[in-house]
């Protein structure tokens, strides 16, 4: 049973705000998953900062249309937006230092409170401003997550919509997040295989631009999966995820099999600029 069950009280008749909160219920669910079924504590961090990120993401729409709409108590609202993402920042931050010390039973608990008491109450507030206003709502829904994430500019005006990539994760639930994270950066195609020789597999059918790989993939090893996929005239970038380090992934990186390492959790910020220095010249 999912930790939140999204129901019609919580809608408020506004798409893009009810589809938003919609993914908050959907990461936060997710997140409880990774917990109860002893996954890799990666799983957890990463679907936490895909939800901080996605949070920062969706308190900008709000606030562009509360502008638009000239919502009176705006300046109130940015502070609580405010001071709910840095708590929520704060939260990965501290998990990603060391989340052996923290209550993942805690995060849930106090991200699902502020998420309800923020749609429940504060959110239904400016129901009325933007439904009298539909102005507002397309100034909301053109504000782009890729361009909001950016780390420069030129990330910002790159074409994500023409890219594919494949992802080679054994973990389903990090695979989905990070399926989840790069299409709401608007990759045009992310394509999943779970197992090495799934990902072997997509490679004979499939025409990418970027491959990002776990480095443990069971019983594998995601380098040998990379040479593998060099030994069959593969030559897209590949950038190897890992909740490890070692000193192989960097002599990997020298020797040219990988293009560079990422350490898990990833943010979405991190993982857009990973691309723009694969992809961008």
């Amino acid at each position: 049973m999912a930790y939140i069950q999204w129901s019609s009280r919580f809608e408020l008749g506004i798409p893009f705000i009810d589809a938003d909160h919609k993914v908050l219920v959907d990461l936060l669910n997710r997140m409880n998953d990774a917990s109860r079924s002893d996954g890799d504590l990666a799983d957890i961090g990463e679907t936490l900062s895909a939800l901080v990120d996605y949070t920062h993401y969706h308190f900008a729409r709000e606030e562009r249309a509360q502008f638009a709409a000239h919502y009176p108590d705006i300046r109130e609202h940015r502070v609580q937006h405010a001071a709910l993402a840095n708590q929520a920042k704060d939260l990965f931050e501290t998990f990603r230092k060391n989340s052996s010390h923290v209550e993942v039973g805690d995060i849930l608990d106090f991200l699902s409170d502020w998420l309800m008491d923020h749609i429940l109450l504060h959110d239904m507030a400016i129901k009325p401003y933007l439904l009298a206003n539909l102005e507002a709502v397309s100034a909301a829904e053109g504000v782009s997550y890729a361009a909001l994430l950016a780390a420069n500019s030129k990330d910002a005006t790159f074409d994500w919509s023409r890219l594919s990539i494949l992802i080679v994760e054994d973990s389903k639930p990090f695979a989905n997040v990070l399926k989840a994270i790069l299409t709401n950066i608007g990759v045009g195609t992310v394509t999943v295989a779970l197992t090495f020789e799934e990902g072997l597999e997509k490679l004979g059918s499939l025409s990418c631009d970027l491959i990002f790989t776990d480095w443990r993939l069971g019983e594998n090893d995601g380098l040998d999966f990379v040479h593998q996929a060099r030994m069959r005239g593969i030559v897209a970038p590949v950038v190897m995820l890992t909740g490890y380090l070692d000193e192989s992934l960097e002599a990997a990186r020298e020797g040219l099999v990988i293009s560079e390492w990422l350490q898990k959790p990833v943010t979405s910020a991190e993982l857009m600029a990973c691309i723009a220095r694969q992809m961008v010249p």
